[in-house]
């Protein structure tokens, strides 16, 4: 069942209007697959940033927000963190913890 839920795991960010300043029929969409990745260590939750980037880059191009691109990519990511079911976004989280040895 979790192979069958890994390779349907695809998010779709829809650009949020009241934080673009753009109309809706301009606002886009992007998918960003994450369900090949295991966002439980850093190399994948790397990569995941990596597809949140370029999605950013995008959504972003072109749609002026107040704070620039820099906050448009961070809406951006937040949204797509926001949109992971609850255990990937915990895997997400923890694996972008530094390790603080004792």
């Amino acid at each position: 069942m979790k192979t069958l839920a890994s390779l349907a795991a695809v998010l779709t960010l829809a650009a949020v209007p009241t934080l673009l300043q753009a109309n809706s029929a301009n606002a886009g969409e992007v998918r960003i697959a994450w369900g090949d990745l295991d966002l439980s260590t850093a190399a994948g939750a790397e990569t995941f940033d990596a597809r949140i980037r370029a999605a950013a880059r995008k959504l972003c191009r072109n749609k002026p927000m107040i704070g620039g691109f820099a906050a448009c990519q961070a809406a951006v990511r937040d949204e797509a963190v926001t949109r992971l079911p609850g255990a990937a976004q915990v895997d997400y989280a923890l694996s972008r913890v530094p390790l603080v040895e004792v």
